[in-house]
């Protein structure tokens, strides 16, 4: 009971004693972001040119809906195909051989082109409904109650809930320089260290890439050698990949996207660290994630796949899987339409392209009213700086800023706030652009820039 009282809030221990809920259930009940109330009123009420033209246009949710028609055309192509009775059966909890076999492939060809067969052979995955719940379960077996875990900021607003709602780990907001760049070794000791005085165990650095909210793509210089040191340091390295086709530039100044799928031990080795340790270090320690809900634009088909080649977190999901396992009848036409190569290459390119038109329309619209945004070449987001509209430079202004966005009758938008990506000042704002169709978000731009003109 006492270190109950120590660990929850009143409000908490309320919970606790009228509900019946364990300590554990009452944390559950948290919203898992500020905003969650404003995302499912903007839900009741969305904007339509006809029958809703005064309603509200939601940017704060991570789905694109630019080429989900093509994606539910062909799924529904592989739905009316006869199934096998095993889709109705039990099966291996961690995928069919059929789904792992083609997410393999899909991964070689377009994710990871110079990876060797090895590194994404299909007894390494582990498919689970989504990429939360491969993050979840993946986190169940590398960390314990109570640890930490470093995140580049500023990062994916959900990761702090999906880290601590089960499995009570803390994330660790780690700033790089600027926003655009991640944190260099001495910032990622200072947040161990600082970690460590507070008792708190740091075990994994957890990276997206290319990068949620930012939209843009890390350099394989960077990543390999701040990935480098904290493998050394016997830290697990997580990469989320899960944007790693939603790329729309590939001209000679843009960063090339590479997956750490495609990292080699020759790449780490060196005078201070031994060919072999880094093949055990890869071996043990390096995890990458991806999944269909944003390359796709399928959220709701709830795919995720991990691929590790630590054979006993690869065990573990054996076990848990079955709490979380994608339905028989979805794998069957999820892995129909991954073996369409012809098909994917299309989707992919017609995908990209509708990716840079809708921001190049929202863009255009933020730079003519002087809004700085984020160059980003990657991803379905922008990240703007609204900072030098708000009467002062604190968190309870940006929080102003934000309502008023959401609550003004002329407006109604809602918006990721800085602070629940972790910001590292205020004014910042995550602008979701793929996840309207074009008509509104030209509508919520209009707006937004219209409310700027009479904001103070």
């Amino acid at each position: 009971r006492g270190t109950r009282a120590v660990m929850s809030s009143p409000e908490m221990e309320t919970l606790v004693q009228n509900h019946g809920l364990s300590l554990r259930g009452a944390e559950a009940t948290k919203p898992p972001f500020s905003y969650l109330h404003a995302f499912f009123k903007a839900m009741s009420s969305p904007y339509d040119r006809e029958s809703n033209p005064d309603g509200y246009v939601n940017l704060a949710v991570a789905q694109n809906f630019l080429t989900v028609d093509a994606v539910q055309r062909r799924l529904s192509e592989a739905m009316r195909l006869p199934q096998p009775t095993t889709t109705a059966c039990y099966d291996n909890m961690r995928g069919s051989d059929r789904l792992r076999n083609a997410l393999a492939r899909h991964m070689r060809r377009v994710i990871a082109p110079d990876a060797d067969e090895e590194s994404i052979h299909p007894d390494r995955l582990c498919v689970s409904a989504g990429c939360g719940a491969v993050i979840d379960n993946l986190f169940m077996t590398i960390t314990a109650r109570g640890d930490g875990v470093l995140i580049p900021a500023p990062y994916y607003p959900a990761f702090d809930n999906d880290l601590k709602v089960r499995n009570g780990v803390h994330a660790i907001a780690v700033q790089g320089v600027n926003d655009e760049s991640l944190p260099n070794l001495q910032q990622i000791g200072a947040a161990i260290e600082h970690a460590t005085a507070k008792g708190i165990e740091v075990r994994a650095v957890l990276l997206t890439n290319p990068s949620n909210p930012l939209g843009v793509v890390y350099t394989n210089k960077e990543m390999l050698k701040l990935c480098r040191a904290v493998l050394k340091e016997g830290l697990h390295v997580v990469v989320d990949e899960v944007y790693a086709s939603s790329r729309w530039c590939g001209g000679d100044g843009d960063i090339k996207f590479v997956s750490a799928l495609n990292w080699k031990p020759s790449e780490f080795a060196g005078d201070d660290w031994a060919l072999g340790d880094v093949q055990k270090a890869m071996a043990t320690h390096l995890h990458c994630v991806y999944g269909l809900s944003k390359d796709f634009c399928a959220s709701g088909y709830r795919v995720g796949v991990l691929c590790t080649r630590n054979t006993m977190v690869i065990k573990a999901m054996d076990n848990v899987g079955y709490f979380c396992a994608v339905p028989g009848p979805m794998q069957f036409a999820v892995a129909e339409m991954l073996e369409d190569e012809q098909w994917i290459d299309a989707f992919l390119a017609e995908n990209s392209n509708n990716l840079k038109q809708a921001r190049g329309v929202l863009c255009g619209v933020l730079h003519n009213a002087g809004v700085p945004v984020v160059n980003s070449t990657a991803g379905m987001f922008v990240w703007i700086d609204l900072a030098a509209w708000m009467g002062a430079q604190t968190w309870a202004e940006e929080r102003r800023l934000w309502s008023a966005c959401f609550e003004d009758e002329k407006t109604k938008l809602v918006m990721t706030p800085g602070r629940d990506c972790r910001s590292a000042t205020p004014g910042k704002f995550r602008i979701c652009f793929a996840a309207v169709k074009r008509e509104a978000l030209v509508v919520a731009a209009s707006r937004l820039v219209d409310l700027l003109g009479r904001y103070r």
